[in-house]
């Protein structure tokens, strides 16, 4: 089976999308069938690249006034046409709403190959970057609008929770719909052994309990709502500190309110780290944090429970279903900094209470084996023949 992609980026540029892209490629080429991927140029000039059997084809692109580590891809209908010619794909598969959606959906019409697509978004995520609750609202329809068109002109779409696809279908969706997790490999992220990894020299790690905050250090992700809620934590546990994991156009505003609140001692970013580091790192924490009101799944929280660690996390969207409040972690209001002190505090001063929940989310997260989800895919595009 040959599949064409279409993502709006793919690794360097490091987001959860572009992750799930490049596992899923590898994974139908290890399984013996043929992907190329079209996404946006990480030098701005088109060129072809392969990564372990994927074909990259990636198109010119433009800066992004949101996200600078994301630039916008731009491909004419000429050169679509001529990789659909040449490749021959049996089927389509959108990582993608904006242009490259609408330029594959142009293509599966024309050559008569199935359509797949994965949503990974709420359009509020989309009008979050955008001033003004009126203009947002309008923004927010249309987007609304626009996304349910283009989701029901898909042969099937994938969600990968039953809270993303309830929010899309009760907007209006009425194409057939698939639930697969964004999966993650539970071999690696998997709890201590006893191993000493080296992970908290070679991170100059503080002494103290560490709480850890793992993504894209962009305003949507509230990450301020942590901050905030480190005096209170410290206050109660003295030592407690804040890792925060990521790259993002953020990270000035987060050091300015860091400084702001004389949190300096209590508030560590430690930047990008290697893939090959992030399971050690994980287990080197005692709980991990997330405040964002947009996740439709999160892999870094799926990541943090498959290594044994209790989540604090916005009772919003996915969020929900894989924390479960007071069994695997804690779920707090949105953007209340309080009720995430009080969370963290708790599980920081009841080891007890805190290897319990660690227990219950090794056994939520199995089912989102990434095992799971490349056999869930590989069936799904069989199933469209």
């Amino acid at each position: 089976m040959k599949i064409l992609m279409a993502s709006h980026g793919y690794p360097p540029t490091v987001s959860g999308v572009t992750l799930v892209v490049q596992k899923l490629a590898r994974a139908m080429v290890a399984r013996g069938h043929g992907v190329t991927v079209v996404t946006a140029s990480d030098r701005g000039e088109p060129y072809e690249a392969e990564d372990e059997g994927v074909r990259l084809v990636r198109v010119s692109s433009h800066d992004n006034p949101f996200w600078s580590e994301a630039p916008i891809p731009v491909v004419s209908r000429k050169t679509l046409d001529g990789i659909v010619e040449t490749f021959e794909p049996d089927v389509l598969h959108i990582h993608d709403a904006a242009l490259l959606a609408l330029q594959f959906l142009r293509l599966s019409r024309r050559i008569e190959a199935p359509l797949v697509a994965s949503c990974y978004y709420v359009p509020r995520f989309v009008t979050r970057y955008l001033g003004g609750e009126i203009t947002e609202d309008v923004v927010e329809a249309a987007i609304w609008a626009y996304s349910v068109w283009l989701l029901n002109q898909c042969d099937r779409v994938v969600f990968a929770t039953r809270a993303h696809r309830d929010f899309f279908q009760d907007q209006g969706l009425k194409a057939p719909t698939a639930l697969i997790s964004n999966g993650l490999d539970i071999h690696r992220y998997r709890p201590a052994d006893g191993a000493d990894e080296g992970i908290e020299a070679r991170y100059a790690l503080p002494a103290g309990p560490r709480i850890l905050f793992v993504s894209r250090l962009a305003r949507d992700k509230a990450i301020d709502v942590l901050i905030r809620a480190m005096p209170a934590v410290r206050a109660e546990v003295p030592t407690a500190c804040l890792l925060l994991v990521g790259r993002g156009d953020y990270r000035p505003a987060l050091e300015q309110l860091v400084e702001a609140l004389g949190l300096e001692e209590a508030v560590r970013f430690l930047g990008f780290v290697p893939e090959d580091d992030m399971p050690a790192l994980y287990r080197a924490c005692a709980c991990f944090a997330i405040a964002s009101t947009y996740e439709v799944q999160s892999l870094p929280t799926l990541q943090a429970l498959a290594t044994g660690l209790p989540v604090v996390a916005a009772d919003a969207v996915a969020l929900p279903e894989i924390v479960k409040d007071g069994v695997n972690g804690y779920l707090t209001p949105p953007g209340d900094h309080e009720a995430v002190a009080e969370a963290i505090v708790r599980i920081l001063t009841d080891p007890e209470r805190a290897a319990a929940m660690a227990r219950e989310g090794l056994a939520i997260v199995q089912p989102h084996a990434e095992e799971h989800t490349f056999d869930l895919y590989e069936e799904l595009y069989c199933s469209l023949f």
